[in-house]
This record gives structure tokens, sequence and C-alpha cells, in this order.
């Protein structure tokens, strides 16, 4: 496999782009919708005889898992094939660098650089844990970084089948200083595993080290197992409500953690919301692509309980509604990453109602569909927020929600089912998302179509077949 193929499946490959223990990440582009991906082809020569067979189904069934994670900051999957006896997959190709390239080496970034990269990353586990996928594997490595400070998440349960029956042992165990006690044991894994790995990550990002140093294998496995984890002193680099969310995170029995991705996310926002002092010099800035280039450090997140907002000529009350501002701030750092605060901020001066707000927020997304997916997401959000406080907002008995506009249980029934069709259970969430403020059977099948990458699945869908 050293020599560059041609083709592997319809794809036409381009270049490396790197190569690992488990084979060859390649940029290829799909002729039959033209657009760049990246294919990943596994080496079928690294497994034990007599476990290809049960690797090859159990590799075909972990990708379609893995496909159904549809979100913002998660590298999509798209297609799954054989080239040459050896496994591939088709995902989305990101003009990216990975977290462990992009940061500072040795060097903290604190809070204000910190959380912002966590929310994303907690956001993104939340969502794959909810379609019962755990990705095992949480790392900076496995974390890219663009140009617009989003970051996608690589290899949604991958890993679960990347290390299984393979000849090396260093194969299997990957890196150590993320990896949970219950990994090293052996033992089974849930969504907790993934919160503990996050746990590792927050720490090495706010401090420049891992939890749990080690010159080799051996003292990271001693130390993550058998001796308690030393945070430094509370600082400004780790103010105390954020070394309390980092030991609860690596807590070495999985019942003492984080129940979920989203509990350690609200205790994240929340340690964020506490006063912390202002960063060394050192650490205000994130080093992407080269050491010449730098990002400056986001602002700590933009709305606190009763912080005053700043002055506007405003009438619409929505602009006080702290917490729907913080969603909407949430939901811009998607496109946008942690300059997103700031945007708000400088919007809210000039704005005086809540949808000239957001369509100033969307001018600065640069890509139109993009722009488009955020302008209807916080609408969305902000008529589900007015349904919610006016009560009308209802279900039916079979768990279908529906729309204050008063489509019928039965008529957001048939559009959820012909969109799990091709999405999958994700399609249920993705329905009470759209559902909110849509007239018409058209309107929420239009608000839905834009989560199916296939143009001829996206026409059959809004002509209801």
């Amino acid at each position: 496999m050293s020599d560059v193929p041609a083709n592997i499946g319809r794809y036409v490959v381009d270049k490396v782009l790197g190569r690992g223990s488990m084979g060859v990440v390649y940029k290829a582009h799909d002729p039959e919708i033209d657009r760049p991906v990246a294919i990943k082809l596994v080496r079928m020569d690294l497994l034990e005889t007599g476990h290809r067979d049960d690797y090859l189904a159990r590799f075909r069934r972990e990708v379609q898992a893995a496909g159904r994670c549809m979100h913002p900051n998660i590298v999509a999957i798209y297609d799954f094939g054989s080239h040459e006896g050896n496994p591939f997959f088709a995902m989305e190709y990101v003009e990216a660098t990975p977290l462990d390239e992009a940061l500072p080496k040795g060097a903290g970034i604190g809070p204000q650089g910190a959380v912002p990269i966590m929310l994303q990353l907690l956001d993104a586990l939340s969502c794959a844990h909810g379609l019962g996928v755990v990705h095992r594997d949480i790392k900076p490595a496995n974390m890219l970084l663009a140009a617009d400070r989003r970051i996608k998440v690589m290899d949604f349960g991958i890993s679960r089948i990347s290390t299984s029956h393979l000849t090396q042992m260093g194969s299997v165990l990957g890196t150590p200083r993320y990896m949970s006690p219950e990994q090293f044991r052996g033992g089974p894994v849930d969504a907790r595993t993934d919160v503990f790995s996050a746990g590792a990550v927050l720490h090495e990002l706010l401090t420049g080290r891992p939890p749990f140093p080690g010159r080799s294998f051996e003292e990271v496995m001693v130390k993550l197992l058998y001796e308690d984890l030393e945070l430094q002193p509370a600082d400004a680099m780790m103010p105390e409500p954020l070394r309390a969310v980092v030991a609860k995170a690596l807590a070495k029995e999985p019942e003492d953690r984080f129940e979920s991705a989203a509990a350690m996310a609200a205790a994240l926002r929340q340690a964020a919301e506490a006063p912390v002092p202002p960063p060394s010099e050192a650490a205000r800035t994130i080093v992407m692509h080269s050491a010449a280039e730098t990002l400056a450090a986001p602002a700590a997140p933009s709305f606190r309980q009763g912080a005053p907002r700043d002055p506007v000529s405003a009438t619409d009350p929505g602009l006080d509604d702290r917490e729907l501002l913080a969603t909407i701030e949430r939901r811009l750092a998607q496109y946008m990453g942690p300059i997103a605060g700031r945007l708000v901020r400088n919007a809210l001066r000039e704005a005086d109602t809540l949808d000239g707000l957001c369509q100033r927020l969307a001018a600065s997304i640069d890509q139109p569909p993009e722009r488009e997916r955020f302008l209807a997401d916080v609408r969305a959000r902000m008529a589900g927020v007015t349904a919610s406080q006016s009560g009308r907002t209802t279900a039916s008995a079979s768990g279908a929600p529906v729309s204050p506009a008063g489509l019928s249980p039965d008529e957001v029934e048939r559009v959820q089912q012909a969109l799990t069709h091709y999405l999958g259970p994700i399609a249920k969430v993705l329905v009470k998302r759209a559902l909110p403020g849509a007239a018409s059977v058209g309107e929420l099948r239009g608000r839905l179509a834009e989560h199916l990458e296939q143009p001829a699945d996206r026409a059959a869908f809004l002509a209801g077949r």
C-alpha cells in the first residue's frame, strides 16, 4: 500500500494526507457529486488470520452507525467500500489542522481559549451518545481546528473497530494519556469513557500538560490506574471552578464522573461564568498552521446572569433574554468558533430586534448554505422559546412533536418517518428542532431537506416520496 492509487472505488485520489498504524488517509475527489472527500483506507494485513471476516462485518456496522452522527462539529461520513480487499470509508474533507499541531507546545491557552473548544467537543459527543455511538479515542489529534475556529471531531465509533484483533499492542492501545481506566483494564465502556477523555483534553488545553504525564506507557498506566490525580493550585490558567470540572471528569470510577457530555458541558458553562483572572500573555494565542500565524484568544462567555447588556435603542424584549442570547451565541460558535461572543456583543449595539440581530450575525458567516442553516436554526429556537412560554407546544401519543402552527400529529409523523428512511433515529431530533414556526408540511420538509447530502434524496424527500 505504499503506492498512491489512482482511484479508490469511484473516488479519484489526489494525494496522501497522512499515514497511521491502521492505514492511509487520502484526499480525493468524488466525480458523482463534484466535491472533495477524505478517504481512509485500512490495512487488512495488520489483522490476525481468522479475524478478517468478523472485522469487516463490524467495520461496516460501525461506519454505518458513525454515519448517522450528523453534527456541525463532527466530520461527516459519506460512504463505505472495499479497495483491493482493504476496507475504506469516505468522509467530509475539512481544511483544518489537528488540534495537537495547532496549539502552543507546552503552554496552555487558559479558560478563555479552552472553554469554547470544549463546548463544541461536548456538543458533538452529546449528539453521538444520543445515537448510541461512543468515540473511545477522544484526543487533540482527532480534533480538527478550522480557520473559522470551528472544531471538527474525527473517527466517531471507528476506534472501536480499529483496536480489535490487531497484531501490534501499540496499535491496540493507542495514545495512553487520554484513555480511561476501564479502557486500560479492557472493561466495558460507555459515554463516561468519552467524558474522561474530554477531561484529559480540557486539562491539557488549560495547562499545556496532560493530567497523567509519564516517560513511558507503563508509567502513564500506573499513574492513571493507581495514583490520585494531582491538580496544580488554582490560578488564572485553571481557576477553582474549572479545577472542579476537570477533577470530576477525570474520576477513576465511571459512576463518579459526569453522567453525560451534556452534564459536563452544563458544569463547564457554569464554571466559566465565575470571574477569573486574565490569562498570562504567554497564553493569549492559539498557534495555527504555522508558528507565525496566531489567533487571538476568545473572550470569556458573553452572557452572565444579571449582567447588563450593552445599551441599544431596542424595544424588542427578546434582546434582554440572557438564556436565548447565550443559545444564539452557542449556535454561532458552531460556524465561527470562539469569536462568536465578540460578534454577538458587537451586533447587540446596533440591532433593535432579535431577527435583526440574527441577520447581522449571519452576515459574518461566509458560506451561504451555512448562513441559511444558522438563520433557520436560531429562528426555530426563537419560535420554540415563544411557543414554550405560551404553553402551546404539545406532543402526539406516538411521541412526534406538534407544531404550534397546527400541523396534525399524523402529518408530522409522516415527515419524521420519511426522514428516518434517510438519516436513521436522529430524524426525530431534527424534526423536533425544525418544527417550531413551520407553517406547513412543505415548509417543514424544506427545513429538514438541508440535512440530506444526496441531491436525489433531497428531491425525493421534498416531493414527499
